[in-house]
């Protein structure tokens, strides 16, 4: 596997040549490693932000983006197609803010590549959805417009199918300022931004369920 994905690599990073030579050993310019990954450039960028990819500034200003990094990205993204089960998971992400949506969006697709990826922008919205379809896994801001992420958590958790579902929420506030929405379902780990990778693989790793009595 690790072959297959080095030889992706290979020839993808002989396909940015064309994009101009490479400055820097080592180095990628922030559109030879959108070319690599298939990406947009800012999304490249929004990745750099959040510590998913390792880059730095030159002496001139231009950011550079570590080729070694988006290496690993495509090899785990191999790894994960390779591993992805028929059935596909299906993520509802809540999210009101677009920048942060799309980053999320860039980060669930990193994780599970075949994932089916729906989008809410505000609880009331996602309530309708996940009550029509429950998703394999529910990612919400806790903030939201109308019904905030933590009443929308407890209205789902009132249907039994919707027990099994993995759930992260994400937060702007300090763990103090949560009070004011109440005690949180137990169980559910709580991300605050701007969201790292490892941060969001580990708590999906580690929530298999909510367990409601």
């Amino acid at each position: 596997m690790l072959g297959l994905a080095q030889s992706k690599y290979e020839y993808a990073l002989m396909q940015t040549q064309l994009l101009g030579p490479m400055s820097e050993s080592n180095a990628l310019t922030t559109s030879q490693a959108a070319a690599l990954l298939g990406v947009a450039p800012h999304t490249v960028q929004k990745w750099v932000d959040a510590g998913v990819l390792r880059a730095w500034k030159t002496v001139g200003g231009h950011r550079r983006v570590d080729a070694n990094s988006v290496e690993a990205m495509l090899r785990d993204r191999d790894a994960m197609q390779q591993a992805t089960p028929v059935k596909k998971m299906s993520v509802m992400l809540v999210e009101d803010d677009a920048d942060t949506a799309e980053l999320m969006e860039a980060m669930i697709g990193t994780l599970w590549p075949q994932a089916d990826v729906r989008l809410a922008r505000d609880g009331f919205s996602a309530l309708l959805d996940a009550g029509k379809q429950t998703p394999d896994v529910l990612i919400t801001d806790i903030n939201l417009p109308g019904l905030d992420g933590v009443e929308m958590l407890r209205s789902l958790l009132l249907y039994p199918g919707t027990r099994k579902m993995r759930v992260v929420f994400v937060t702007n506030h300090a763990p103090a300022e949560l009070n004011r929405f109440g005690l949180l379902p137990p169980g559910v780990p709580v991300l605050r931004k701007p969201i790292q990778l490892d941060d969001l693989r580990r708590a999906l790793g580690g929530s298999p369920g909510i367990a409601v009595d």
